[in-house]
């Protein structure tokens, strides 16, 4: 093990007085945080504000977060599945790290246009085809950019219910060496993880047509 830091376990044998996980007091791990988390001290699943099937298989009482950082002027943009039925996550893509790197002639070069990624299934349930404009819509707004169809997004299986996942790069929206495109979060929602404030950025409900 190099450098300042340490190792956060030790080679102890079992049933010895050592306790494996020496950076917690009592030696071993944890599976709860007793005043860590806001939604503490267990871990839970919670599905997302908007939720593709709108239930929480694991207790159907609560679906979504009750300590989420939500304002009151916000939860009338939040959509539903029936408007919005597939799943929107955002993500950096490799030839381009959020809004720097379209600055530089090369990476423009190299990935000039924004793109969204579908899935084989979804683009042919959509008649979308490889290079196609398309507009995808959120309660919030919409964005328009070239259709990338792929096998790497594969329809999920969620709770009984056939859900298709829809790939935002976050690249473009400003002026850069790169051609012009929409703002990603045009489309994301104003909700706050509970604990660490982060946005619903990765799962968020969106339609999708042909332009």
């Amino acid at each position: 093990w190099l450098g300042m830091d340490v190792a956060d376990y030790d080679k102890a044998e079992p049933d010895s007085s050592v306790g494996p996980f020496i950076m917690n007091p009592e030696g071993v791990a944890r599976l709860f945080s007793i005043d860590k988390m806001n939604d503490g001290p267990f871990p839970e699943h919670y599905e997302p504000i908007e939720s593709p099937i709108g239930t929480n298989p694991l207790h159907p009482d609560v679906v979504s977060s009750p300590v989420a950082r939500i304002y009151n002027d916000d939860i009338t943009n939040m959509g539903k599945a029936d408007a919005f039925p597939y799943i929107a996550t955002t993500y950096s893509i490799t030839e381009l790290f959020r809004h720097w790197t379209k600055h530089a002639l090369l990476n423009a070069i190299v990935q000039p246009d924004q793109f969204i990624e579908i899935g084989e299934a979804l683009a042919s349930k959509k008649g979308i085809k490889a290079g196609d404009t398309v507009k995808v819509m959120s309660k919030r707004g919409f964005i328009k950019a070239k259709a990338v169809v792929t096998k790497r997004l594969q329809t999920l299986m969620i709770d009984g219910k056939q859900v298709d996942t829809i790939g935002i790069p976050c690249h473009w929206g400003f002026e850069g060496a790169t051609r012009k495109g929409f703002l990603a979060n045009t489309l994301t929602p104003s909700v706050g993880d509970a604990n660490s404030q982060t946005p619903e950025y990765k799962a968020f409900l969106v339609n999708i047509e042909r332009v």
